[in-house]
């Protein structure tokens, strides 16, 4: 049996790193006072899904994940971090950025952004797995070349198109070409495909000869 990590047993929601929470941003008013303070300093809080709240460091800050809500690992994008007393700094998005793992601990169960049973069901898909280097599977590239193709598929859920494409082991424009030929199940969110990753469907379809 695979045990799942815990939220935060302080705040009720959010995934405890270092002695550092992560909460999505609608979950702010649940931390400490000091965090909608610092919130206050942030040029555009429209942008931001992450809080990260450090008791540790005096530090709050908040991120850009552009992906949160569709991606089973949202990226890390731009940040800006707020010390306790005021002083703001920002840190751009990575070329290889960091990803976040068991996103659904920074939510509540009723959160209703994405399906959070779907997300817990990715989390243990993957903790069984060996051979992991712990020390990487935070930046994408390790996590999409390594991890992902490792992923079973019991039972089906979407991956994004770095995802897929990892998945089957084809390249970007192998994948373009397969959803056009209608070997694969996929939908469009706004300007990004997504694909149903069931491993019998798309043995099935795959293995059938051209019409």
């Amino acid at each position: 049996m695979i045990n799942l990590p815990k939220r935060s047993r302080r705040f009720g929601v959010g995934k405890e790193i270092g002695g550092a929470v992560y909460v999505h941003r609608s979950y702010l008013e649940l931390l400490p006072k000091i965090a909608f303070e610092c919130s206050t300093l942030v040029s555009d809080m429209s942008t931001i899904s992450v809080v990260k709240y450090s008791e540790r460091a005096t530090t709050v800050s908040f991120i850009d994940s552009p992906d949160f809500d569709d991606a089973s690992e949202p990226i890390v994008g731009d940040l800006e971090t707020v010390t306790f007393d005021g002083k703001v700094s920002k840190r751009a998005q990575m070329a290889d950025p960091y990803i976040y793992h068991h996103k659904w601990l920074f939510v509540k169960d009723d959160y209703l952004g994405f399906d959070v049973e779907s997300s817990k069901q990715r989390s243990r898909s993957w903790l069984h797995l060996d051979g992991i280097d712990k020390k990487r599977i935070g930046r994408l590239s390790y996590w999409t070349e390594h991890v992902v193709p490792r992923i079973g598929s019991a039972s089906a859920e979407w991956l994004s198109s770095r995802e897929m494409a990892a998945w089957l082991h084809v390249s970007d424009c192998e994948l373009s070409h397969l959803r056009q030929m209608g070997k694969l199940k996929f939908e469009k969110r706004g300007r990004a495909f997504y694909y149903l990753a069931d491993r019998n469907y798309v043995k099935e379809t795959l293995d059938q000869p051209p019409t």
